[in-house]
């Protein structure tokens, strides 16, 4: 998309003074990622909500991770690999989670990942941010996250969501998790249909996504 387009998006979810700003990767592709300038301009509206915006690394900043880095410090963007932040919020302290995008070995990664993590206790609530969400099927399944948070699929891109049907083009090929809320086991996934387009430059009933989430607490659970 053109950096115009970008920027707007960037100021749009601004607006929408959330307390947090998660992003969940693939910021460029090989094929248009140009520079760590072209890509800093295109998310500097939120350069100024510092300290409350997170990123995790998806499978096309991979192709450019320097490029990527660059400009998300360059806006005082958090990059969480494999790492977590714990951040306060108008419910409490959250903690914020970025798992890294794997192409291999991705059940002894990110078992490893999550023993790594620090308990996350002061917090009432602990969100991931997981680029793929087929990832989570390789997760152990102990690992006390309230929500994970993906993107990758760009919602199957071509479906009939515009319909009121649920039904797209990667839910005819594939059991992973295309769009919206699903529950897995006891894990709570939502899979943003994203914003632009990969392979081919339009959508087809599944139209681009601009989320705000509201997280409630009840009897100490998060709803």
């Amino acid at each position: 998309m053109s950096i115009a387009r970008l920027k707007r998006i960037c100021e749009n979810a601004v607006k929408e003074q959330p307390d947090l700003i998660l992003l969940t990767g693939d910021f460029l592709t090989m094929e248009s990622k140009g520079s760590a300038q072209i890509l800093s301009q295109s998310l500097r509206p939120l350069k100024d909500y510092n300290g409350k915006v997170f990123a995790c690394m998806g499978n096309h900043d991979h192709e450019a991770p320097e490029i990527v880095r660059e400009a998300l410090t360059n806006n005082n963007i958090t990059l969480l690999i494999d790492e977590a932040q714990t951040v306060q919020t108008r419910l409490g302290a959250v903690q914020v989670i970025g798992f890294d995008f794997h192409f291999k070995d991705r059940a002894s990664k990110l078992s490893k990942a999550v023993k790594d993590l620090p308990s996350g206790r002061e917090a009432i609530a602990r969100i991931a941010l997981l680029h793929d969400p087929s990832h989570v099927l390789n997760l152990p399944t102990n690992n006390d996250i309230d929500l994970f948070l993906s993107g990758h699929t760009h919602g199957g891109q071509i479906g009939l969501l515009s319909l009121g049907f649920k039904t797209t083009i990667l839910s005819l090929f594939s059991k992973s998790p295309d769009h919206g809320l699903w529950g897995i086991n006891k894990t709570k996934l939502y899979v943003h249909r994203g914003t632009g387009h990969y392979g081919f430059p339009f959508r087809l009933g599944v139209p681009a996504e601009h989320s705000v989430i509201k997280l409630t607490l009840n009897t100490s659970k998060i709803v």
